[in-house]
């Protein structure tokens, strides 16, 4: 019989629960913010190169490892730590002015965001750049 939907026992024996996780954890916000950069990278990526076919799949196979690179991601967050049953995830706000732990020591949320994001954003700023370049220069 086919199940769509799996009992909650399924998962038990890979979840930890982990006091805190959700007062001093990275916000999920943040790891959205990144899947987005990615995604708008991607975006741009079809925009400028994808003009004919063999583009096309060259573009299709760089979407499959990206999707398969972000679920493992995406995997890998739901298998991490989870939050005790209860406890209150804190507000996006809170976590920018709030502690983030990390490896070696603990950092606002703030910091924590821009050691995500600023490298991806800076990436998918020059993608587009790099694609307007090629756009352009092939019209003149």
């Amino acid at each position: 019989m086919l199940t769509l939907v799996h009992d909650v026992d399924d998962y038990d024996a890979i979840e930890r629960t982990a006091p805190g996780v959700a007062s001093r954890g990275v916000h999920p916000g943040a790891l959205l913010g990144l899947v987005g950069i990615y995604a708008t990278m991607l975006t741009s990526f079809w925009t400028f190169f994808a003009r004919d076919t063999s583009a096309g799949l060259v573009m299709t196979m760089v979407t499959v490892l990206m999707i398969v690179y972000f679920g493992l991601i995406v995997g890998g967050i739901l298998a991490a730590d989870a939050a005790m049953p209860g406890e209150r995830q804190r507000s996006f706000r809170e976590f920018l002015a709030g502690p983030v732990e990390t490896l070696n020591d603990v950092v606002t949320g703030r910091q924590a965001v821009i050691q995500m994001l600023f490298l991806p954003a800076c990436m998918a700023v020059l993608a587009a750049v790099i694609g307007i370049i090629a756009r352009v220069s092939q019209m003149g």
